[in-house]
C-alpha cells in the first residue's frame, strides 16, 4: 500500500510524494471568482484565472476568464475569455467572442474569434528559427560580397 520513491518520501499508491524531486511535471494553478491579487505572479506550470489580477503574470500557459485582469503577461500561450487591460507577450494569441482587451499583444500567432474587442497595437513577435535563417543569409551575402570585391 506505502511505497517508496528514490527519494526516500513515501506516499500511497506508489505515486510520487507532492514537492518530492521526481515531481517534475509542471503544476497548473487556478485563481477562483473569489480572489483578488494584487502583486506579480510566477509560475513554471500553467495558470487559469476566475478572479481578479492586478500586477504582472508569467507563466508557461495562461487561460483568462471573466474577470477583469489589469497586468502585463508574458507566457508561451494565452488565452483570453475576459476583460483585460494591459500588454501581452506571446508565441499564441487566443481571443474568445467575449474577450475585450485593451492594451497591446506581441505574438507570432494571433487567433481572434468573431466579436473579440481589441483596443490596442498588434505586433509580430519574430520567431528564433526566423532570425537565425534570416541573420544566416545576411553572412552569405557579405562573404559573397568580399568575394567579388
Amino acid at each position: 500500500m506505502f511505497q517508496s520513491n528514490r527519494t526516500g518520501e513515501t506516499s500511497q499508491g506508489g505515486q510520487p510524494a507532492p514537492g518530492s524531486s521526481t515531481n517534475k511535471r509542471p503544476q497548473h494553478s487556478i485563481i477562483g471568482t473569489d480572489l483578488k491579487i494584487t502583486g506579480d505572479i510566477e509560475s513554471s506550470g500553467d495558470i487559469t484565472v476566475h478572479g481578479t489580477v492586478e500586477g504582472s503574470i508569467k507563466c508557461r500557459t495562461l487561460t483568462l476568464g471573466d474577470a477583469p485582469v489589469i497586468s502585463s503577461v508574458e507566457a508561451e500561450t494565452v488565452r483570453i475569455s475576459g476583460s483585460f487591460d494591459g500588454e501581452v507577450r506571446a508565441k499564441k494569441v487566443s481571443l474568445t467572442r467575449n474577450a475585450k482587451v485593451k492594451g497591446d499583444i506581441y505574438h507570432e500567432s494571433l487567433e481572434v474569434e468573431a466579436g473579440a474587442t481589441i483596443e490596442g497595437r498588434l505586433a509580430r513577435l519574430e520567431s528564433p528559427a526566423a532570425k537565425k535563417s534570416d541573420d544566416d543569409s545576411k553572412v552569405t551575402d557579405l562573404k559573397a560580397a568580399q568575394a567579388a570585391s
